[in-house]
């Protein structure tokens, strides 16, 4: 037998003030209710280029472009270049640091910890979590409206890194993990375990994608997901064409637990979207209010859409898909902050899949797809993409099948990297296509 999921409880609030935020530490098996401030780490008007330059390094040929669109992708312009080197986000071979994620950690650290009180309240947590061998479960509340809670909130806190090797959601021993909760008026949902196979419900559009791309990501999820199927733990239906009308049907007369999003996402003049297809033909970019009514009863979403989850200041978070749904009532929500390559998505969703089916929680899966993802990439810029969105009454963790403390009966966070498919052709060729269509870009 092993032990349930029992983590260590850390809540974290953020409301700004006229000179940064305050911050509220409560963990009450550990430390009484302490109160911070800490400064804006990385100003609100740099955020988007930081992001952006985050976004680049996804791309496994950057700094070498191979297409056209690769080169408009990668090209900062020299006030870009010179903002990001005053921030120490420039190298001196005029590029984006491989290491940005480490000095972007390191900065939000700094910030978070800026004030003793603070810093003091994070290491009693961390090291009492360390002491009796428990999972740290760090829950970070957001204001979903005010400019610069949502300038706060659009930041990647999954980086999280101390003056140490390892980022802190990538530590083995304290298995922590990092989820979002959007401050909100109105009840949340409050799901309950549901019972036999896990219902995955795969939403494949038409629109955007090629039919041989579409084929390529459909064989990768079944491969990676077969072993789920025969051991009748899951079952997965898969929609494509994808309309609203016929989402909404099908949620309403299967009533999947997850929904899975493979296609484009977008984060344009403040506004996320998902590409859907009209019942008429052609496409349409779906906003998160009509997505979050037609996946209503779902208990988790997963985005597998480049900027899925980006959020940037300027406008309400809500107009980011994946805060948007959370907001609407979705309990789980995971999205990818940023361009995720097609082999790291489908090993994120086939680990956390298999843990949900599993009677793991969501937080306990999705930290064993972020080590696999850190441990097995060698650029290792995949793991902190994913972000997960909460809303529930209590803190806790969050199960979609009753918890177990049985050994699992299938592990798919240990197969080796190297049989995954290639992740240069698969997202490079959906990158190309989608500048094509709409830029006129010939990307060759």
């Amino acid at each position: 037998m092993r032990p349930t999921y029992q983590p260590v409880l850390l809540s974290v609030d953020f409301s700004s003030y006229h000179r940064g935020f305050f911050v509220r530490w409560e963990a009450n098996e550990v430390i009484d209710i302490t109160q911070s401030q800490m400064p804006m780490p990385i100003a609100a008007h740099d955020v988007p280029l930081v992001l952006r330059a985050l976004d680049v390094l996804q791309d496994p040929a950057y700094p070498h472009p191979w297409t056209s669109a690769q080169e408009a992708a990668f090209t900062f312009s020299p006030a870009e270049q010179d903002r990001l080197r005053e921030l120490d986000f420039w190298d001196d071979g005029d590029r984006v640091p491989s290491d940005l994620p480490r000095r972007v950690g390191r900065r939000l650290f700094r910030a978070l910890t800026h004030d003793k009180r603070g810093a003091e309240a994070l290491k009693i947590v961390r090291n009492y979590a360390l002491a009796v061998d428990r999972p740290l479960l760090m829950a970070c509340h957001f204001n979903a409206h005010a400019p610069a809670d949502i300038a706060l909130a659009a930041l990647p806190w999954e980086l999280l890194w101390a003056d140490e090797p390892t980022p802190l959601l990538a530590e083995r021993r304290l298995s922590a993990s990092i989820e979002r909760r959007l401050k909100h008026t109105g009840p949340p949902p409050q799901p309950a375990p549901g019972s036999g196979a896990l219902r995955i419900l795969a939403l494949s559009p038409q629109a955007g994608i090629p039919p041989e791309l579409r084929q390529l990501e459909r064989s990768a999820r079944m491969s990676a997901l077969q072993p789920l199927l025969e051991l009748g733990l899951a079952e997965m239906r898969e929609l494509s064409p994808v309309s609203r009308r016929e989402l909404e049907r099908v949620v309403r007369e299967w009533s999947p637990d997850v929904i899975h999003y493979y296609g484009h996402g977008r984060y344009e003049q403040g506004a996320g979207a998902l590409l859907l297809d009209r019942e008429s033909g052609g496409e349409e970019w779906t906003p998160p209010g009509a997505l979050a009514a037609a996946a209503g009863g779902v208990r988790m979403v997963l985005l597998h859409a480049c900027q899925g989850a980006m959020a940037t200041p300027g406008s309400a978070l809500l107009s980011s898909v994946a805060p948007a749904l959370s907001i609407a009532g979705v309990p789980v929500v995971i999205g990818m902050q940023f361009t995720i390559r097609a082999d790291a998505a489908t090993r994120i969703a086939s680990i956390v899949y298999a843990g949900l089916a599993q009677g793991r929680s969501v937080q306990e899966a999705l930290v064993a797809a972020r080590i696999a993802l850190y441990v097995g990439e060698t650029d290792q810029v995949s793991w902190f993409v994913p972000a997960l969105y909460v809303r529930n009454r209590t803190l806790g963790p969050i199960y979609l099948r009753p918890p177990s403390d049985q050994p699992p009966a299938l592990t798919l966070g240990n197969r080796s990297p190297a049989r995954q498919p290639s992740p240069v052709i698969r997202r490079l060729r959906i990158q190309d296509e989608w500048y094509r269509r709409r830029y006129g870009i010939d990307p060759m």
